[in-house]
């Protein structure tokens, strides 16, 4: 694995920050923020676009069960198969 250098990362995190800025400024509509997506992708390595991508989606799931906003058919389906 390759050393990833202070600035890279930094710049990485930021377009992160701003690309996520503009998805909750704009209720998640992805297409509005597109251009921020891309430069999101060109400034990070694509296993962390990945990660980040996957830990905002636990993050709004979490925020979302805390408020008791989540379906209970969406928490079976996490919950697995039931037990006969």
């Amino acid at each position: 694995m390759s050393v990833i250098d202070k600035k890279y990362r930094e710049k990485c995190w930021l377009t992160r920050d701003d690309y996520w800025k503009c998805l909750d400024k704009n209720k998640e509509e992805k297409e509005k923020c597109l251009q921020l997506r891309q430069l999101f992708e060109s400034s990070c390595p694509a296993t962390w676009v990945t990660h980040f991508d996957q830990k905002r989606e636990y993050d709004i799931f979490k925020r979302q069960l805390a408020l008791g906003e989540v379906e209970t058919d969406k928490l079976k389906s996490i919950k697995g198969p039931s037990k006969s």
